[in-house]
């Protein structure tokens, strides 16, 4: 029998207040006491099951959700501890408070070993079962609401990763779009330019002798190199970011390959104005690459330090084996990049950020960028503490 006390209890108002949504399953073989507490326990909760033992209780806490579990543990068929057992196998968070006559260790452990923190001593009475549903009560609240929060939270995460997936689709689109036209832009480019540039050597010896008509000539033949240059980095760009280069690895000497793009480099200089050049550094070293690709990345260096090399260029170049990365670096004495530069220094088309100069289309660093990440390496880059810029090849050592 259940033992009820006429003094108010501080915690009914609270359970109350509580218990407008809940639902509860009680689960007790003896069924006078099974009919009181359920009486009791309606008079608390808007919605009371009841089960004659632990099977019973199972299959219905199999078949819908419960707030609350109110269990005995000495019950024909199944016991509350086995019940309990199965439960927190399909349902971990359940609360569930215990009632019993018994209150020996061998009941206890396994209750506490299945997480069962509430426990009831037969003949239950109301001073203590009060308090004892008030915190079972609003710990299952409490799990409750973080469990739908978690739902919630995953369903949003869900919903996010999807929405941002499409975005990535799309930039992705967008992107290969850009290469592509960027690539047919070029290739079409290319014609017209040879064009021009094939009939300036066929009219020129025709203006031998009037210079302000060869002047005018060597003016538009500097200005469609270079715009023959920036369409072929820009094709090749496209090529790269597209994934369209293949690449062949071997083992070559590096102060060569330096000198001779250096000298191509040159080719395109006034004579008198030549800048100094230092690979001793490099002598006697060797790198296992592409030497095509790394050919195409160091003129790209050489051509920017040469053009932001200030108005006497010196170009230094270094070879340094650091961790697992072999470093070919090149550096000028100029006045080195702005800060707006070093936060994009890889970035196509930003060539205007770079020592505020505007000329080409700013695809030299962002090529040598995407050429280091074809080769698995890394290219990186900044000001010398005593003046001027670098650029840093990152080779891996390994094979």
């Amino acid at each position: 029998m259940i033992s009820l006390s006429t003094t108010p209890s501080p915690f009914l108002q609270r359970i109350l207040a509580l218990s407008r949504e809940a639902t509860v399953l009680y689960v007790e073989d003896e069924a006078e006491i099974r009919q009181e507490m359920t009486e009791i326990l309606t008079s608390l909760f808007p919605e009371v099951v009841t089960a004659s033992n632990g099977r019973d209780g199972l299959e219905l806490l199999r078949s819908r959700e419960f707030l609350l579990v109110i269990t005995d543990i000495n019950m024909p068929v199944m016991s509350g501890i086995e019940m309990i057992a199965e439960v927190r196998t399909f349902r971990p968070h359940q609360s569930i408070l215990v009632t019993s006559a018994y209150s020996d260790a061998n009941n206890l452990i396994p209750l506490l070993n299945l997480g069962v923190g509430s426990f009831l001593l037969k003949p239950l009475n109301w001073e203590q079962l009060l308090p004892t549903l008030y915190k079972e009560l609003s710990m299952a609240l409490s799990a409750q609401q973080e469990i739908r929060y978690q739902q919630r939270l995953a369903k949003e995460v869900e919903l996010r990763t999807a929405e941002l997936h499409e975005a990535q689709q799309q930039v992705l689109k967008l992107s290969e779009a850009k290469d592509n036209m960027l690539a047919l832009i070029s290739h079409e480019m290319r014609t017209p330019l040879n064009a021009i540039l094939g009939f300036l050597d066929l009219v020129r010896p025709a203006l031998a002798a009037d210079q302000e008509a060869l002047g005018y000539l060597q003016f538009i033949d500097q200005a469609s190199r270079r715009l023959d240059r920036s369409t072929q980095k820009a094709l090749e760009f496209s090529q790269f970011s597209t994934g369209k280069k293949s690449i062949h690895l071997d083992e070559f000497p590096v102060q060569p390959l330096l000198t001779q793009v250096w000298g191509q480099v040159l080719e395109s200089l006034h004579p008198d104005n030549r800048p100094q050049f230092n690979c001793d550094a490099v002598a006697g070293r060797s790198l296992f690459s592409d030497s095509d690709l790394v050919t195409e990345a160091v003129r790209n260096l050489f051509e920017n330090a040469i053009k932001y090399g200030g108005e006497h260029p010196q170009v230094e170049v270094s070879l340094v084996a650091r961790s697992v990365w072999l470093e070919l670096t090149v550096r000028d004495h100029g006045p080195g990049f702005n800060t707006v530069a070093l936060a994009q220094l890889f970035t196509p088309f930003m060539s205007g950020n770079i020592m505020h100069h505007s000329e080409g289309m700013g695809l030299g660093l962002a090529l040598v960028d995407v050429i280091l990440l074809t080769l698995g390496g890394k290219a990186s880059g900044g000001n010398a503490s005593d003046g001027g810029a670098w650029v840093t090849l990152s080779f891996p050592i390994g094979r």
